[in-house]
């Protein structure tokens, strides 16, 4: 017959998961699924204007959603993705770092070192999207699931 061995009344053994409050993401986190939300209001970045505020506002809401408490120098820079409006147009950014600036580049047209260096990536259609951070790359699929680069 087993024995308690410890009488404290404090111990607690539940499995519940608890929010992460220091807002750090790791990479374990980064490689999570994303929301079918969050991926259609990235993907809609060519087929809808966002100009409204509401747009943006919904766009906004979805990522703070898809990352929680995360501190602002865990956040992606921004996201990279294959652009649908045709000749010329080549790939598009979600710029997160402060202005969240939507802006299409054509073709030849050179983007910011960070973006650059994953735009071939991006162009490729087994991915929907790239999110950039300053020190990582995670490449999302359609399904919605994540790898870092």
């Amino acid at each position: 017959m087993a024995r308690i061995i410890l009488q404290n009344d404090n111990i607690n053994f539940s499995t519940d998961k608890q929010s992460i409050t220091n807002g750090f993401i790791s990479d374990r986190d980064l490689l999570k699924k994303r929301s079918k939300k969050y991926l259609d209001l990235i993907a809609g970045l060519d087929a809808k204007t966002l100009t409204e505020t509401k747009g943006m506002d919904e766009l906004i809401k979805a990522i703070q959603e898809e990352f929680g408490t995360a501190e602002l120098s865990n956040l992606p820079l921004g996201i990279l993705s294959k652009c649908f409006l045709g000749h010329p147009y080549e790939v598009h950014t979600l710029d997160l770092s402060g202005s969240q600036i939507i802006k299409h580049y054509k073709i030849t047209e050179t983007m910011e070192a960070e973006f650059e260096k994953a735009r071939s990536v991006a162009k490729h259609n087994a991915y929907a999207m790239v999110e950039i951070y300053k020190d990582k790359i995670i490449l999302i699929r359609e399904d919605g699931t994540a790898t870092k680069l």
